[in-house]
């Protein structure tokens, strides 16, 4: 029996208007930003409605120890007010999609919100890498990007701060030279434990200039820091933390296992973030290695011209329509960069510890 069969091109294709989005982790950082000095990204808007350039972030130190008594004289005695700072420049940063009116007419979807929505997640995840980028910044004065630095500013980086970084599980580890420290990052000794937690808090605390923590609950002392931390290296954190998190209350061990994302030990916030970098193969017996941010009040400021903001353009009588995503801002590492004359100060980070742990694979 003959059969009428449809003819080759005339079965029609039905595409769904709905379309999905790759997944981004949404900016880690956003909740620790503000104008106010408590908050570890400092940001300051000075400019936005002015012209110019250079907004300057001022620091003051604490005096030195030490007290006149009864005759001693104060005349000639009088001490120094350490005052420095570091000053953020602002660029244009901007992205764009541009779309004709036949394409947009003839394709499945709605090209124009699907541009939309792109544009909102660029800009999000562009203040988030600019963010990760700037923490690890190295040089005299913070100001580097580690993937281009010279073994001579990554030394530098590391003489100005060293009691701001620690390599693996010790302070022994750490060497004048960075290739040295980092070389003694294992794969089975220096993972981030909850012992090492603790060890950057204490380094925080016991910094000169001081890192502030993030907050301080007068009653009982209790002094607050927030960590940043590659999925590799969270996770080695977690197997760490296994034993004690079997102790905790049946809510609260599921809440910890159900809904993964961050940990609190030792009075540190620790996040788990996507992105963080991992060095290849800089390590012991050449194993990756990625670097946890301790931080407190003011580990970087944020300058601010304008905030992202959205943009159309018409071309070629209407036909084609532009997209645009336009910022000006810039970011950077706060550091005491300039100010009273005290070498053992200036080139130091202004609020944040750098661990840097091993971060083998699965």
């Amino acid at each position: 029996m003959a059969e009428t069969r449809v003819a080759n091109g005339m079965t029609p294709q039905v595409w769904d208007d709905d379309f999905s989005i790759e997944y981004f982790q949404t900016n880690p950082f956003a909740m620790y930003a503000g104008t106010g000095d408590n908050n570890i990204i400092r940001m300051k808007e000075d400019f936005a409605s002015k012209r110019g350039n250079g907004i300057t972030f001022p620091f003051i130190t604490n005096l030195e120890r030490g007290t006149i008594f009864d005759r001693q004289p104060l005349r000639g005695h009088e001490d120094v007010l350490g005052e420095y700072g570091d000053t953020i420049f602002w660029r244009m940063r901007k992205k764009g999609i541009s779309l004709h009116e036949l394409d947009v007419d003839l394709d499945a979807i709605d090209m124009r919100k699907a541009a939309k929505g792109n544009l909102r997640t660029w800009a999000d995840e562009d203040v988030k890498y600019e963010t990760i980028d700037r923490l690890g910044d190295v040089g005299v004065n913070c100001d580097v990007p580690f993937d281009l630095s010279t073994v001579a500013q990554k030394n530098a980086w590391l003489s100005a701060n060293q009691d701001r970084v620690l390599f693996g599980n010790s302070r022994q580890n750490t060497s004048t030279s960075f290739a040295t420290a980092i070389g003694n990052v294992d794969s089975v000794n220096d993972k981030l434990t909850r012992n090492n937690v603790s060890l950057l808090k204490r380094m925080a605390l016991s910094a000169r200039p001081r890192i502030t923590p993030i907050r301080v609950e007068r009653a009982s002392n209790r002094r607050y820091f927030v960590a940043f931390a590659h999925p590799f290296v969270f996770r080695d954190f977690k197997n760490d933390a296994e034993d004690v998190t079997a102790k905790v209350s049946v809510i609260e061990r599921n809440e910890g296992i159900f809904l993964g994302g961050d940990r609190e030990f030792d009075g540190v916030i620790i996040h788990e973030v996507d992105d963080m970098p991992i060095y290849t193969g800089i390590g012991n017996g050449g194993i990756d290695v990625s670097p946890v941010y301790v931080m407190g009040q003011e580990a970087l400021g944020w300058a601010i011209k304008s905030r992202y903001s959205s943009r159309t353009q018409e071309d070629d009588y209407g036909q084609v329509q532009g997209l645009g995503m336009v910022g000006k801002w810039g970011m950077k590492k706060l550091c005491y960069g300039y100010g009273s004359d005290n070498a053992a100060v200036i080139g130091k980070q202004r609020g944040v510890v750098t661990g840097f742990f091993s971060a083998v694979g699965d």
